[in-house]
């Protein structure tokens, strides 16, 4: 099954899943948190769940990275086609996305001290198709890990006191504690989780062909074990917490939590990235076995157009329903519920014309593009 031609559903509906856990994580912020007292409450408990939206955002950007490299037989084109769109992040994009950042209003140059995950997004694009060509997946996996494992060091060893040197850290390494940024989601770290990604991508587009049943299953035992690996560092996480007041208590601490998002831990990304991959092997046998199609095809449409997708719901949250001020009301699942489908609307009309498109630049010369007669 195939939610458009040359593309797999499953891929595209879990990219589609982990945009839903993005509208539901800036729908709390937007509506629920400046409302304070138990909706902030709440906001911070939903965290739990859409925590999980950037690590899922970055393992499957580059699990794209990888299949589209694996299955192509020219990846000159695509490869120009990645960096341009990671050029358009890093330019219009941020752009675009920045200004409605309007919680940090009365902050100083806040306009100047927000880097969105775009960003950081825009640099893995323009680096990863060059890295893909030269480095095979197994090999790509210990890099990113390695960037990831560096990025920490420098995070713990090096304290710049120049407003330079603080900035580079923030931005490419980060700091628990930011003083230049307001938000920053650093480079070398999600550079690193971007590129494991990427493995995954090459075994989807190798040995998915030969096995489809097989790859699902590995998608499967390996993403339960990589949170698995996070859950226990999580159990070390309590562990410290209530045993050790020592030295290193806080590094220990930030290496073990889950929540240890800026910059991203290792139990943080081990436990929302492996259960990413887990969803998807989940969501792949499903597939196969033609179960929730109309989920699959639902979320397929917001996974084709994620890019357009997350500009749209700055503007949505951060924007309109922030603007709005709504009061507090129980029923506010339905809110959100109604801000989403409006979302989906705007993308299925923007498939529906991308298809028709495609449709009509694969009809022979001659053929009329409509149903004329």
């Amino acid at each position: 099954m195939r939610s458009a031609p040359g593309r797999l559903e499953a891929v595209d509906a879990m990219r589609g899943t982990v945009m839903l856990l993005v509208f539901l994580s800036h729908f709390a912020d937007a509506y629920l948190y400046p409302l304070g007292g138990e909706a902030a409450h709440l906001r911070e408990r939903m965290n739990l769940l859409t925590m999980m939206a950037t690590p899922g955002f970055m393992v499957i950007s580059g699990l794209m990275l990888g299949l589209l490299h694996s299955r192509s037989r020219d990846f000159g084109p695509l490869r120009q086609r990645l960096q341009r769109r990671g050029l358009f992040l890093l330019t219009a994009g941020h752009l675009l996305i920045v200004p409605t950042c309007r919680f940090w209003a009365g902050e100083s140059l806040y306009l100047l001290r927000i880097l969105p995950v775009t960003d950081t997004l825009g640099l893995a694009l323009l680096v990863g198709p060059w890295v893909v060509t030269r480095l095979d997946g197994r090999t790509r996996a210990w890099l990113g890990m390695g960037l990831f494992v560096a990025s920490w060091a420098v995070t713990l060893c090096w304290w710049p006191e120049s407003a330079v040197a603080q900035t580079l850290k923030e931005a490419f390494f980060g700091q628990r504690e930011l003083h230049v940024f307001l938000s920053s989601f650093p480079v070398v770290p999600w550079m690193g989780v971007y590129l494991v990604g990427s493995m995954f991508g090459e075994w989807l587009g190798t040995w998915g062909r030969a096995d489809v049943k097989g790859v699902s299953r590995r998608f499967e035992y390996v993403g339960l074990g990589v949170a698995t690996f996070g859950g226990v560092l999580m159990v070390l996480h309590i562990a410290v917490h209530h045993l050790w007041h020592g030295a290193g208590f806080t590094t220990l601490m930030a290496l073990t939590s889950q929540g240890q998002k800026y910059p991203p831990g290792p139990a943080y990304v081990a436990l929302y990235g492996g259960t990413v991959l887990a969803v998807m092997g989940l969501l792949m046998r499903a597939e196969q076995a033609g179960h929730l199609s109309r989920y699959l095809r639902a979320a397929s449409v917001i996974g084709r157009h994620s890019l357009l997708a997350f500009v749209l719901q700055f503007y949505v949250y951060y924007v309109g329903l922030y603007l709005l001020r709504l009061p507090y009301s129980p029923l506010w699942p339905l809110l959100f519920v109604a801000t989403a489908l409006l979302q989906w609307g705007v993308l299925y009309v923007w498939d529906l014309r991308g298809r028709g498109k495609e449709a009509s630049a694969r009809l022979p010369e001659g053929v009329p593009a409509s149903g004329a007669r």
